[in-house]
Protein backbone atom coordinates (compact mmCIF):
# COMPACT_ATOMS: atom_id res chain seq x y z
CA UNK A 1 0.00 0.00 0.00
CA UNK A 2 1.55 3.64 -1.08
CA UNK A 3 2.08 5.78 1.66
CA UNK A 4 -0.12 9.16 1.85
CA UNK A 5 2.16 12.19 0.84
CA UNK A 6 2.60 14.59 3.18
CA UNK A 7 4.97 17.86 1.84
CA UNK A 8 6.26 20.84 3.36
CA UNK A 9 6.20 24.05 1.50
CA UNK A 10 6.73 28.01 1.72
CA UNK A 11 5.03 30.93 -0.06
CA UNK A 12 5.13 34.34 0.46
CA UNK A 13 2.39 36.03 1.99
CA UNK A 14 0.80 39.25 1.44
CA UNK A 15 -1.62 39.69 4.00
CA UNK A 16 1.11 39.54 6.55
CA UNK A 17 4.83 40.26 4.34
CA UNK A 18 6.39 37.00 5.45
CA UNK A 19 7.59 33.85 4.21
CA UNK A 20 4.61 30.82 5.45
CA UNK A 21 5.17 27.45 6.20
CA UNK A 22 3.01 25.18 5.66
CA UNK A 23 1.57 21.67 5.11
CA UNK A 24 -0.31 19.25 3.02
CA UNK A 25 -1.29 15.78 3.31
CA UNK A 26 -2.81 13.78 0.61
CA UNK A 27 -4.19 10.43 0.62
CA UNK A 28 -1.64 7.99 -1.48
CA UNK A 29 -4.08 6.84 -4.18
CA UNK A 30 -5.42 10.11 -5.88
CA UNK A 31 -3.21 11.33 -8.74
CA UNK A 32 -0.93 13.68 -7.97
CA UNK A 33 -2.61 16.57 -11.08
CA UNK A 34 -6.42 15.87 -9.59
CA UNK A 35 -8.08 18.78 -7.83
CA UNK A 36 -9.11 17.93 -4.57
CA UNK A 37 -11.05 19.58 -1.99
CA UNK A 38 -9.21 21.93 0.59
CA UNK A 39 -9.77 20.84 4.34
CA UNK A 40 -7.80 23.71 6.84
CA UNK A 41 -6.23 22.16 9.56
CA UNK A 42 -5.38 24.94 11.40
CA UNK A 43 -2.89 24.27 14.93
CA UNK A 44 -3.35 25.35 18.48
CA UNK A 45 -1.38 27.69 20.30
CA UNK A 46 2.49 27.64 20.72
CA UNK A 47 2.01 25.28 17.76
CA UNK A 48 2.67 24.97 14.12
CA UNK A 49 2.11 23.07 10.86
CA UNK A 50 3.84 20.01 12.46
CA UNK A 51 0.35 19.82 14.45
CA UNK A 52 -0.99 17.86 10.76
CA UNK A 53 1.36 15.64 11.31
CA UNK A 54 0.38 14.76 14.68
CA UNK A 55 -3.13 14.67 13.28
CA UNK A 56 -1.96 12.86 10.23
CA UNK A 57 -3.09 8.91 11.48
CA UNK A 58 -6.72 10.40 12.26
CA UNK A 59 -6.80 11.64 8.89
CA UNK A 60 -5.90 8.40 7.34
CA UNK A 61 -7.45 6.09 9.44
CA UNK A 62 -10.70 8.21 8.09
CA UNK A 63 -9.54 7.76 4.64
CA UNK A 64 -9.45 4.06 5.15
CA UNK A 65 -12.43 3.81 6.45
CA UNK A 66 -14.11 5.73 3.56
CA UNK A 67 -15.53 8.19 6.12
CA UNK A 68 -13.15 11.02 5.01
CA UNK A 69 -13.25 11.65 1.17
CA UNK A 70 -10.46 12.54 -0.84
CA UNK A 71 -9.27 15.86 -0.01
CA UNK A 72 -5.99 18.45 0.79
CA UNK A 73 -5.56 18.74 4.46
CA UNK A 74 -3.30 22.10 4.46
CA UNK A 75 -1.58 23.44 7.77
CA UNK A 76 0.24 26.92 7.77
CA UNK A 77 2.05 27.89 10.84
CA UNK A 78 1.19 30.83 12.30
CA UNK A 79 2.63 32.72 15.49
CA UNK A 80 0.36 33.16 18.83
CA UNK A 81 1.46 36.01 20.33
CA UNK A 82 0.91 38.80 17.57
CA UNK A 83 -0.96 36.04 15.14
CA UNK A 84 -3.56 34.62 17.35
CA UNK A 85 -5.50 34.11 13.99
CA UNK A 86 -6.52 37.65 14.18
CA UNK A 87 -6.41 40.57 11.23
CA UNK A 88 -4.69 43.04 13.07
CA UNK A 89 -5.35 46.95 12.25
CA UNK A 90 -2.88 48.24 10.28
CA UNK A 91 -0.69 45.21 10.76
CA UNK A 92 -0.36 41.64 9.78
CA UNK A 93 -3.69 39.58 8.79
CA UNK A 94 -3.61 36.06 10.38
CA UNK A 95 -6.98 34.91 9.48
CA UNK A 96 -6.70 36.33 5.82
CA UNK A 97 -4.17 34.41 5.31
CA UNK A 98 -5.54 30.95 6.48
CA UNK A 99 -8.91 31.93 5.33
CA UNK A 100 -8.53 33.23 1.98
CA UNK A 101 -4.59 33.38 0.95
CA UNK A 102 -3.77 30.51 1.37
CA UNK A 103 -6.86 28.93 -0.44
CA UNK A 104 -6.25 31.07 -3.11
CA UNK A 105 -2.49 29.84 -3.57
CA UNK A 106 -3.58 26.22 -3.83
CA UNK A 107 -6.11 26.63 -6.11
CA UNK A 108 -3.81 28.54 -8.32
CA UNK A 109 -1.51 25.65 -8.06
CA UNK A 110 -3.93 23.38 -10.01
CA UNK A 111 -4.95 21.21 -6.53
CA UNK A 112 -7.68 22.65 -5.06
CA UNK A 113 -11.25 22.74 -6.28
CA UNK A 114 -14.63 22.75 -5.02
CA UNK A 115 -15.56 22.96 -1.47
CA UNK A 116 -13.76 23.99 1.49
CA UNK A 117 -14.08 22.90 4.73
CA UNK A 118 -11.94 23.82 8.21
CA UNK A 119 -11.20 21.95 11.37
CA UNK A 120 -9.17 23.74 14.45
CA UNK A 121 -8.30 22.91 18.09
CA UNK A 122 -8.15 25.20 20.80
CA UNK A 123 -6.98 28.59 19.00
CA UNK A 124 -6.86 26.66 15.45
CA UNK A 125 -10.75 26.25 16.37
CA UNK A 126 -11.37 30.20 17.27
CA UNK A 127 -10.14 30.49 14.03
CA UNK A 128 -11.87 27.88 12.18
CA UNK A 129 -14.96 29.19 13.36
CA UNK A 130 -14.10 32.59 12.46
CA UNK A 131 -13.47 31.98 9.01
CA UNK A 132 -16.81 29.84 8.14
CA UNK A 133 -18.95 32.23 9.90
CA UNK A 134 -17.18 35.43 8.37
CA UNK A 135 -17.41 33.23 4.77
CA UNK A 136 -20.06 30.48 5.05
CA UNK A 137 -20.58 31.02 1.03
CA UNK A 138 -16.65 29.95 0.90
CA UNK A 139 -16.65 26.78 3.55
CA UNK A 140 -19.35 24.69 3.67
CA UNK A 141 -18.22 23.06 6.95
CA UNK A 142 -16.22 23.46 10.32
CA UNK A 143 -15.35 21.29 13.27
CA UNK A 144 -13.59 23.44 16.13
CA UNK A 145 -12.46 21.35 19.45
CA UNK A 146 -12.28 22.89 22.62
CA UNK A 147 -12.25 25.97 20.76
CA UNK A 148 -11.02 29.38 22.57
CA UNK A 149 -13.80 31.07 22.69
CA UNK A 150 -14.72 33.49 25.82
CA UNK A 151 -18.36 33.37 27.55
CA UNK A 152 -18.23 37.44 26.86
CA UNK A 153 -18.44 40.22 23.86
CA UNK A 154 -16.21 42.82 25.37
CA UNK A 155 -12.64 42.50 26.82
CA UNK A 156 -13.00 43.57 30.19
CA UNK A 157 -16.19 41.90 30.72
CA UNK A 158 -14.27 38.40 30.49
CA UNK A 159 -13.81 36.83 33.68
CA UNK A 160 -10.55 36.29 35.10
CA UNK A 161 -11.09 32.29 35.75
CA UNK A 162 -11.85 32.27 31.71
CA UNK A 163 -8.89 34.10 31.00
CA UNK A 164 -5.52 32.12 32.27
CA UNK A 165 -2.29 33.02 31.06
CA UNK A 166 -1.97 33.63 27.04
CA UNK A 167 -5.69 33.43 27.31
CA UNK A 168 -5.95 36.83 28.43
CA UNK A 169 -3.08 37.90 25.68
CA UNK A 170 -5.57 36.58 23.34
CA UNK A 171 -8.70 38.49 24.75
CA UNK A 172 -6.58 41.72 24.84
CA UNK A 173 -5.48 41.25 20.92
CA UNK A 174 -9.20 40.54 20.04
CA UNK A 175 -9.64 44.38 20.54
CA UNK A 176 -10.11 46.92 23.70
CA UNK A 177 -12.92 48.98 22.04
CA UNK A 178 -15.80 47.66 21.19
CA UNK A 179 -15.81 47.67 17.91
CA UNK A 180 -12.78 45.82 16.99
CA UNK A 181 -13.07 42.89 19.93
CA UNK A 182 -16.77 42.77 17.86
CA UNK A 183 -15.09 42.20 14.57
CA UNK A 184 -12.45 39.49 16.05
CA UNK A 185 -15.46 37.70 18.26
CA UNK A 186 -17.08 34.37 16.79
CA UNK A 187 -20.80 36.12 18.40
CA UNK A 188 -20.30 39.69 16.19
CA UNK A 189 -19.44 37.81 13.20
CA UNK A 190 -22.24 35.21 13.55
CA UNK A 191 -24.76 38.26 14.62
CA UNK A 192 -23.73 40.28 11.64
CA UNK A 193 -23.61 37.70 8.98
CA UNK A 194 -26.92 35.39 10.08
CA UNK A 195 -28.74 36.32 6.90
CA UNK A 196 -25.47 34.88 4.86
CA UNK A 197 -25.63 32.04 7.22
CA UNK A 198 -29.21 31.07 6.87
CA UNK A 199 -28.78 31.21 3.37
CA UNK A 200 -25.77 29.37 3.03
CA UNK A 201 -26.39 26.96 5.86
CA UNK A 202 -23.24 25.41 6.46
CA UNK A 203 -22.26 22.46 8.87
CA UNK A 204 -21.19 23.81 12.04
CA UNK A 205 -19.83 21.52 14.86
CA UNK A 206 -18.53 22.58 18.42
CA UNK A 207 -16.81 19.95 20.54
CA UNK A 208 -15.60 20.85 24.34
CA UNK A 209 -15.38 18.89 27.64
CA UNK A 210 -17.58 20.10 30.03
CA UNK A 211 -14.36 20.10 32.50
CA UNK A 212 -12.20 22.15 30.32
CA UNK A 213 -9.19 22.91 32.42
CA UNK A 214 -9.56 26.57 31.03
CA UNK A 215 -13.06 27.09 31.49
CA UNK A 216 -13.41 27.19 27.52
CA UNK A 217 -16.50 25.16 28.01
CA UNK A 218 -18.24 28.32 29.23
CA UNK A 219 -17.64 29.67 25.93
CA UNK A 220 -18.46 26.71 24.05
CA UNK A 221 -22.12 27.61 25.52
CA UNK A 222 -22.20 30.37 25.01
CA UNK A 223 -22.10 30.17 21.31
CA UNK A 224 -24.30 27.26 21.49
CA UNK A 225 -27.12 29.52 23.06
CA UNK A 226 -26.40 32.16 20.57
CA UNK A 227 -26.66 30.12 17.67
CA UNK A 228 -29.74 28.79 18.77
CA UNK A 229 -31.25 32.11 19.28
CA UNK A 230 -29.51 32.76 15.73
CA UNK A 231 -31.77 29.92 14.13
CA UNK A 232 -28.27 29.02 12.89
CA UNK A 233 -28.39 24.91 12.85
CA UNK A 234 -25.33 23.32 14.23
CA UNK A 235 -24.04 20.20 16.79
CA UNK A 236 -22.85 20.79 20.02
CA UNK A 237 -21.29 18.27 21.72
CA UNK A 238 -20.06 18.51 25.28
CA UNK A 239 -17.54 16.09 26.74
CA UNK A 240 -19.04 14.70 30.37
CA UNK A 241 -15.52 15.14 32.47
CA UNK A 242 -13.72 16.00 29.28
CA UNK A 243 -10.56 18.07 29.55
CA UNK A 244 -8.83 19.97 26.97
CA UNK A 245 -6.43 17.48 26.71
CA UNK A 246 -6.92 14.02 27.96
CA UNK A 247 -7.18 10.22 26.61
CA UNK A 248 -10.94 11.03 24.92
CA UNK A 249 -8.94 13.71 22.29
CA UNK A 250 -8.08 11.07 19.71
CA UNK A 251 -11.88 9.83 19.78
CA UNK A 252 -12.98 13.34 19.58
CA UNK A 253 -10.85 14.33 16.63
CA UNK A 254 -11.76 11.68 14.64
CA UNK A 255 -15.36 12.56 14.97
CA UNK A 256 -14.64 15.82 14.27
CA UNK A 257 -13.05 14.65 10.81
CA UNK A 258 -15.80 12.16 9.95
CA UNK A 259 -18.37 14.92 10.33
CA UNK A 260 -16.24 16.90 7.85
CA UNK A 261 -16.04 13.65 5.99
CA UNK A 262 -19.80 13.57 6.36
CA UNK A 263 -20.31 17.77 5.17
CA UNK A 264 -17.98 16.66 2.35
CA UNK A 265 -19.96 13.53 0.89
CA UNK A 266 -23.41 15.74 1.10
CA UNK A 267 -21.40 18.59 -1.11
CA UNK A 268 -20.57 16.28 -3.65
CA UNK A 269 -24.19 14.69 -4.09
CA UNK A 270 -25.90 18.43 -4.11
CA UNK A 271 -23.70 19.22 -6.73
CA UNK A 272 -23.86 16.49 -8.49
CA UNK A 273 -27.75 16.69 -8.33
CA UNK A 274 -27.52 20.18 -9.60
CA UNK A 275 -25.61 19.28 -12.85
CA UNK A 276 -27.51 16.76 -13.43
CA UNK A 277 -31.21 18.93 -13.23
CA UNK A 278 -29.27 20.92 -15.78
CA UNK A 279 -28.47 18.32 -18.14
CA UNK A 280 -31.86 17.26 -18.07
Amino acid sequence: MLADRLSTERFVSQSTGTEVEYKVLVAAEVPSDSPLPLILHLHGAMSSAASLEAARPAYEHAWSTGELPPAIIACASTPTMGGFYIDHAGGQKWETLVGAELPRHLEASGRVAGPRAALGFSMGGYGALKILLRQPTQYIAVAALTPVIFPAEKADEVKEINRPSILNDLNQAMGLDVATYEANSVYGIARNNVAALHAAAPAIYLDCGAADEFGLHEGAEYLHRLLEKLAVPHIFRSVPDGRHIDDKVPERQEAAIRFIGGALKLSTLQSARKSALKAS
